[in-house]
């Protein structure tokens, strides 16, 4: 029988969804999908203190700093770690380009993506990262995977390129939902398995037909893209 590669035991989420209401569908009462995330995570049995859903006043760099180091460094050794982010992303021309994520209630309030893939490096004690972002210029994170010097097997799938604003239709988050669900025409090898490879190609696919938007994915050389990250249903 099929299994995923990895332990919902020993998994740990961060979802940040920040500024979110600027994309509010009010005749849509599903429309925070970000919310729809962690309570997909919660239901395939990753335990509710496992799951950590940050947002606007919760969601502050200094926040985020203080709190994420801590939960990578209790995680047991053959973890995995997944990071969301959906809200305004933007980059800083003072910084060579630099990608970070704009905290809606404060316009000073910054995290960089180097910050956060450095934070990842440093203090994970577990055996894998995966990010998903869904914003502007979120492909500078994928860029950042691909070249940084690690031994850490990371992986990152996002819904621009590092050099595009992205589309506020939802559709890279309701690709990985799809996925999580278990949608069957994501596995294209058929196997009964959707792999991270085959989400990131169902991502880029769905980007560039539904959005006409380029999207980007990257990992480590330690990171296996064949990856099960969910079953699909038959």
């Amino acid at each position: 029988m099929t299994n995923t590669d990895w332990n919902p035991s020993n998994t740990h989420v961060v979802i940040l969804g920040l500024g979110l209401d600027d994309w509010a569908e009010p005749d849509n009462p599903s429309w925070k999908r970000h919310r729809t995330l962690a309570q997909m995570f919660e239901r395939a049995g990753v335990p509710e203190g496992q799951v950590h859903l940050w947002e606007d006043a919760t969601g502050t760099a200094a926040s985020i700093k203080r709190r994420l180091p801590r939960i990578l460094e209790n995680m047991e050794e053959d973890g995995l770690f997944v990071f969301y982010y959906a809200g305004h992303g933007d980059v800083d021309p003072d910084e060579d380009d630099e990608f970070y994520f704009c905290h809606p209630t404060d316009e000073s309030d910054w995290l960089y993506g180097s910050e956060l893939i450095d934070m990842i490096d440093e203090h994970l004690n577990g055996e894998r990262a995966v990010l998903f972002l869904d914003c502007c210029f979120s492909g500078w994170i994928a860029r950042a995977v691909a070249d940084y010097d690690t031994d850490g097997a990371y992986a990152a799938i996002t819904s621009s390129t590092r050099d595009v604003e992205s589309t506020g239709n939802w559709t890279f988050t309701d690709c990985l939902l799809a996925a999580l669900r278990g949608e069957r025409g994501i596995d294209a090898n058929a196997d009964g398995s959707i792999s991270f490879a085959e989400l990131a190609r169902h991502v880029t696919h769905r980007m560039r037909t539904v959005d006409s938007q380029p999207a980007d994915y990257a990992h480590t050389s330690a990171f296996d893209p064949s990856f099960r990250l969910a079953l699909a249903r038959r």
